[in-house]
């Protein structure tokens, strides 16, 4: 079967919808990751594929078409300018657009598969479904992702998707596809939603796969997905950056947690699986080998990379030889002093750690996060001592915090002289423990005002203290500026 995977979609979104405030020139850096970032669930999946010895095409919506460093240079200077680059011209959306119908066309596919997995654009996603649909109305048009599987029943109403695969799309995709070949019905099919005679079907779930290492990497459709473009123009524009393509890798699934705020346990039920040490080494062989860059820094993106102590020291054992610094992110209460040790002699360089607030009791009763805010402070005290910069991440608006409990936690940070730190606005989608209480107190007409942006399905959570999406993000916006205004001050002392 004529199989075509779409990737960057949620790149042509951000090129057409130009949601608030991506386009502004303090958003460089980001934009420009998630513009040239692939679709790494549509990476697992071709992989997989590939190993079973299918064959496919991939369309690259900005990176068959706009493989170019100068096109995503900033040419204003203003943090709150519009961008000036190429890549933020009309004429590139258009570009892309074209490539993807045309393409459509000349491959004249029997399956499309299109990755629906962030909320952010989600809207925009079920309409670009429709519009391959009329372009290829005798093709089978199948989507999944994370989004995909906590909205199938909404995705299928749409009439566009004939099958959402949910959950861990490998092992179901080639199923799926052997199913379609032969001319088979999709019933006891588990882990896919789909359209029969005008009805919604909901097939039985998957389990998760428990053997990680049985899964070829991503990496091995790294030309399919034009992996080694994406990461020579990152590499440079953004040298430290994290999670560029050819250097970052997620080494394990899932999260042991409950946090309020987060999809995880919807998605996993609190199961963690690892791929073993050797094969996180092949991984970094593979990619080092093939994506070299002056920067050299790999991220491991895995929710709590530090969480199981014998196998982190396994991993770090197999890294003498590589050329990479390593960034990672994890919990605090994962973070005691002897791993701090063992990942600064191990070459690690930064460590991203979510505390959310420092008002314990909302971080007790609200977030859902076992952790004291000591023990915060102290894991970063440990890691800034070691030479490992610790970036510390929070939440604006959770229920019950004050504009003062924000300031309380912005004076701790500086007393604390830690100004490696970001502010986020609340934002809350389904799956989530904190999109349920969201709901139950917001009217249909209110949860459409708060969208992210028009075609998003996150949503900003207003409350008492903030009551509109405006006073909420303009105050986040304010304690962001105050904490920039910290660390300058504190750099020219």
């Amino acid at each position: 079967m004529r199989t075509l995977f779409i990737s960057d979609s949620t790149a042509l979104g951000i090129m057409e919808v130009r949601p608030e405030p991506a386009w502004r020139v303090r958003m460089t850096g980001l934009r420009n990751k998630d513009l040239l970032a692939p679709d790494y669930g549509a990476m697992h999946v071709a992989a997989f594929l590939k190993a079973a010895g299918r064959e496919f095409r991939v369309v690259n919506l900005v990176a068959d078409v706009h493989a170019r460093k100068e096109m995503f240079y900033e040419t204003n200077a203003g943090p709150d300018e519009e961008s000036g680059s190429l890549i933020s011209r009309g004429e590139a959306a258009a570009a892309s657009r074209a490539h993807l119908f045309d393409r459509l066309v000349s491959e004249n596919p029997d399956v499309v598969f299109v990755t629906l997995s962030t909320y952010n654009l989600a809207l925009y996603g079920r309409r670009l479904l429709g519009e391959i649909r009329e372009a290829c109305p005798g093709a089978k048009l199948v989507t999944g992702g994370i989004y995909a599987t906590m909205h199938a029943p909404e995705i299928l109403a749409d009439g566009h998707a004939d099958v959402v695969v949910r959950g861990e799309g490998e092992h179901t995709s080639v199923e799926l596809l052997e199913r379609l070949e032969a001319g088979r019905p999709l019933d006891g099919l588990k882990g896919v939603s789909y359209r029969d005679n005008g009805r919604s079907l909901h097939n039985p779930a998957r389990s998760p796969i428990a053997d990680l290492d049985a899964l070829p990497h991503p990496y091995t459709v790294s030309e399919e997905f034009e992996v080694a473009a994406r990461f020579e123009i990152l590499s440079e524009l953004l040298p430290d950056g994290d999670w560029i393509p050819g250097a970052g890798f997620l080494t394990s699934r899932g999260c042991p947690e409950a946090c309020s705020f987060c999809l995880d346990p919807a998605l996993n039920n609190g199961r963690v699986r690892f791929h073993s040490p050797a094969y996180v080494r092949d991984v970094l062989d593979f990619c080092s080998q093939r994506f070299t860059s002056k920067a050299g820094s790999f991220f491991f993106g895995d929710a709590t990379f530090t969480m199981n102590k014998k196998r982190l020291g396994r991993i770090c054992s197999m890294l003498p030889g590589l050329p990479y610094t390593y960034q990672i992110q994890t919990r605090a209460d994962y973070l005691d002093d002897t791993t701090v040790e063992l990942l600064a002699s191990s070459g690690f360089t930064n460590i991203a750690i979510g505390a959310e607030t420092f008002n314990e009791e909302i971080l007790r009763a609200v977030v859902r996060k076992r952790l004291k805010v000591q023990e915060v402070l102290d894991a970063a005290a440990a890691v800034r001592l070691s030479g490992i910069k610790p970036v510390l991440t929070f939440i604006v608006g959770l229920p019950g915090e004050t504009r003062d409990s924000v300031w309380h936690t912005l004076e701790i940070l500086k007393a604390n002289r830690l100004f490696d730190a970001t502010f986020f606005p609340l934002v809350v989608f389904k799956g989530t423990a904190l999109f349920d209480e969201f709901a139950a107190g917001t009217s249909p007409g209110q949860m459409e005002a708060l969208r992210l942006n028009p075609m998003s399905e996150e949503y900003l959570f207003t409350s008492e203290e903030f009551p509109t999406a405006e006073e909420l993000t303009v105050f986040t916006r304010e304690v962001n500026y105050a904490l920039l205004a910290s660390r300058t001050a504190e750099t020219a002392s």
